[in-house]
């Protein structure tokens, strides 16, 4: 079963008190379960492409990595008959146009989150079923 309790507030202040060192293991773990709630899509990279490729593009990769793993949970979330909560192009939107308002690319990363968690449910479910079927 995968962790469906992950909270904003819990991250951002474990990130503060490692020094950056728990986004790293946050960001490991969004695309190791991203590979796992999206059956049969195509893998997203994990953290090495995500420091090596981000570094390499400025930024660009990093950006596209965010949109392919919310595309990923909203395809676990939509599996399941859900909707979710944002889409690759939403986390898109509210990260560039957001930042003029400047709390934008916060609230992608809170949606993100959120995402992740309705994902893993869904995923959780789908698992529960199969076993009990």
């Amino acid at each position: 079963m995968l962790k469906t309790n992950r909270g904003f507030w819990k991250i951002f202040f474990l990130n503060l008190i490692t020094l950056g060192i728990y986004g790293l293991v946050v960001t490991h773990n969004m695309a190791k379960e991203a590979n796992i709630v999206d059956e049969g899509g195509k893998k997203v990279g994990g953290l090495a492409a995500v420091i090596f490729l981000g570094a390499l593009t400025l930024g660009i990769y990093a950006m596209y990595w965010n949109y392919r793993i919310c595309e990923k949970y909203g395809n676990s979330v939509r599996l399941s008959g859900g909707t979710p909560r944002i889409t690759g192009g939403g986390w898109l939107l509210w990260t560039l146009v957001g930042s003029l308002i400047v709390v934008g690319p916060l609230v992608a990363y809170v949606k993100q989150l959120h995402l992740w968690n309705d994902a893993n449910k869904a995923y959780n479910a789908r698992l529960t079923a199969k076993a009990n079927a």
